[in-house]
């Protein structure tokens, strides 16, 4: 019988446990993520936005809100490119910080993006809400270089002009892809077909 209550006991304090840090992960994110929860990409939206996204070992790609950080951890295995995600929700962070542990290309930062300098990136990923991608149509226009490709899952970037826009094959995961390019003109981001 002591047992029984030891068991029951732990898995309640297990749970309870559970549930504290999911929700002060919430917490601590909202006031950025303007309530936005953490939502795995499907490795199906994964995969084919990597299909359609060729780079080379030499090239640096960056995930807004990376979560667990399939799409830099895939990237990285896939090209052998230099990844970086930035996750502000302590939770994915931590996740995605301990999943990458031992590949040397792949970073993780708890950080939030929109203060950080995007410049150097060949590749930005993200996969974002749509009440922030206004922002951040202008975030990457002002700060990327000409040539910046831009991956964008569900939602468009206001005022870019996509180079194309695939849709994954699963029926449940048929939502838009977008691919962008930063033109030579920031003022003006037009792509070409890659």
């Amino acid at each position: 019988m002591n047992t029984f209550i030891i068991i029951i006991f732990s898995v309640v304090s297990v749970t309870i446990g559970a549930v504290l840090l999911v929700a002060f992960s919430v917490v601590i994110a909202a006031p950025v993520t303007r309530g936005a929860m953490f939502h795995p990409s499907a490795r199906i939206r994964v995969k084919t936005a990597l299909d359609h996204l060729p780079m080379t070992q030499e090239q640096y790609l960056v995930d807004l809100g990376c979560g667990d950080g399939r799409v830099i951890r895939a990237a990285a295995r896939l090209y052998g490119a230099r990844c970086r995600g930035y996750e502000i929700n302590p939770l994915p962070f931590v996740i995605a910080w301990v999943l990458s542990l031992g590949r040397p290309q792949v970073s993780v930062r708890w950080r939030n993006f929109w203060r950080e300098d995007l410049g150097k990136a060949d590749v930005v990923f993200c996969y974002l809400f749509p009440d922030v991608m206004p922002q951040l149509a202008g975030k990457l226009r002002e700060e990327l270089r000409p040539g910046c490709r831009v991956v964008s899952c569900n939602f468009p970037l206001p005022g870019w002009t996509p180079v194309k826009m695939v849709r994954p094959s699963a029926t449940m995961y048929n939502d838009p892809i977008y691919f962008y390019e930063q033109g030579p003109d920031r003022r003006q981001p037009t792509c070409r077909d890659t």
